[in-house]
């Protein structure tokens, strides 16, 4: 792969992107109470704060923008199936076996004395019902709700492209879907489908067509060698206007607003720069999105648990944990034939 090449910028920009994902899990300053002051001041709760609700909120924003344009970068109308296919092996199927294998887990967690009490996991009744439930709802796996999402938008796949494919009906289709939203959640405020929200599922949607309308009507100049600097500086501009905003103003809105433009910038960010090409285990970042959450919370319970509770090793743990969790994975693929066994095709979607 060409370090300058599109596909080694967008490996790069997901393991950011993954990144800040596991650190949305990881902060644990609930869990490390003994707080470290310096001048009068919980510093180290504080660094962990500001990442994780300035910083590392920008992850979810940025693979549904990133999907979005990988999906409709090169879609047409006879590829509708094809694009069906892929998918159904690349989220649906990897979505139903890691919601059965968390169910079972906490099954497991919580027929065991010491995992139970560590855990706080009450004993859980296998039925019909339950194993469903925990399918529908990703009851075990709450971090699954944005692979429902993708899902969702991919049968929606054709009906979007409609509008997106059309210059200016992409616009008022976006702009339409931001309305319903405007407003502390608009029109869409307290409706859901089963376990989805309406409200959450207009405003990833609205992220993910603009990523749509992006990869339709942008494609050269997002994929050139180098972003212009007239691109990066407005980018920039755009960003901190909506940091502003985000900070002194707080809606659903002025939120996606800031979580869209600070996406759109790391990209700028990444593109601009003479970046090496991406380490193999660095693409491994669907299968840390779909296992870290167990790792990050195990590890951390077990450690403030038994060895300490101080805030220097939950700030410790926090910046170390992405890194473990991509040795981890890293490791389950060598032991799977560095990802050429059928376990780890399925489990990866393929990845």
């Amino acid at each position: 792969m060409n370090k300058g090449s599109f596909q080694n910028k967008v490996s790069w920009y997901n393991f950011i992107l993954c990144i800040f994902v596991v650190w949305i899990h990881t902060q644990n300053t609930t869990r490390f109470t003994q707080e470290v002051l310096i001048d009068g001041q919980p510093l180290l709760s504080w660094i962990e704060q500001v990442i994780v609700s300035e910083i590392a909120v920008i992850g979810v924003a940025g693979f549904f923008l990133c999907s979005g344009y990988l999906f409709y970068r090169n879609y047409t109308w006879k590829k509708v199936f094809e694009k069906y296919r892929t998918r159904f092996l690349g989220l649906l199927l990897p979505y139903i076996l890691w919601n059965l294998i968390y169910y079972f887990f906490h099954v497991l967690v919580s027929y065991v004395p010491i995992l139970g009490a560590t855990f706080q996991e009450e004993k859980i009744s296998v039925t019909g019902a339950s194993i469903l439930d925990a399918i529908l709802n990703y009851r075990y796996a709450q971090f699954l709700w944005f692979l429902q999402f993708l899902i969702i938008f991919v049968i929606l796949a054709p009906i979007l492209y409609v509008f997106i494919s059309n210059r200016y009906m992409g616009l008022a289709a976006i702009v339409i879907v931001l309305v319903l939203n405007s407003t502390n959640g608009g029109l869409t405020a307290n409706i859901s489908i089963g376990n989805v929200q309406l409200t959450s599922l207009f405003n990833w949607l609205s992220v993910y067509m603009i990523g749509g309308y992006i990869g339709v009507h942008c494609r050269k100049a997002v994929e050139e060698d180098k972003v212009s600097w007239m691109l990066l500086i407005a980018s920039f501009i755009l960003m901190m206007l909506s940091y502003y905003f985000y900070k002194h103003v707080p809606s659903m809105f002025s939120n996606l607003m800031y979580f869209l433009l600070a996406a759109i910038f790391l990209w700028c960010v990444i593109a601009k720069l003479p970046l090496p090409n991406v380490a193999r285990w660095q693409k491994n970042t669907f299968m840390v999105y779909l296992t870290h959450y167990v790792i990050v919370q195990g590890i951390n319970s077990l450690i403030s648990r038994y060895i300490s509770s101080s805030m220097w090793v939950g700030i410790i743990l926090f910046f170390i944990l992405p890194g473990i969790c991509f040795g981890l994975v890293t490791l389950f693929k060598k032991l799977c034939g560095n990802g050429q066994t059928i376990i780890w095709k399925i489990l990866s979607g393929n990845r």
